[in-house]
């Protein structure tokens, strides 16, 4: 009786056969590269955040730097003017008027000077 109780209550051959298999391994080497894959990833996002960020700051700081250019072109191009103007005021008040005047210089009246014959 006991050899009957045994085949019938027991598991089966092949149940046997499959719970001495041993436990398949994990394969720790591919999951330390998905963890180090994981950690790098997360870092070089960061960093590119952090570039991201650095590229907007550099924009807004080289529009200032663009617009302060301008604003002294044009200031020194009216100051320019202004040295012109006070140049032409100059000679008048000081009597240069009958030696030529240079070249590029124009005239107070802003017309060109006729050559009398």
């Amino acid at each position: 009786m006991r050899g009957e109780n045994q085949g019938t209550a027991g598991p089966s051959p092949i149940e046997r056969r499959g719970a001495r298999r041993p436990r398949p391994r994990r394969p720790w080497a591919l999951i330390a590269a998905c963890g180090l894959l994981v950690l790098l990833s997360t870092v070089l996002w960061l960093k590119w955040r952090d570039s991201r960020d650095r590229v907007v700051e550099l924009d807004a700081e080289l529009k200032k730097v663009y617009a302060e250019a301008e604003s002294l072109r044009t200031e020194a191009a009216l100051a320019k003017q202004r040295l012109g103007q006070l140049e032409q005021q100059l000679r008048a008040l000081s009597g240069d008027r009958g030696k030529p005047a240079p070249r590029d210089a124009k005239p107070a009246n802003g017309k060109r000077p006729t050559q009398s014959p």
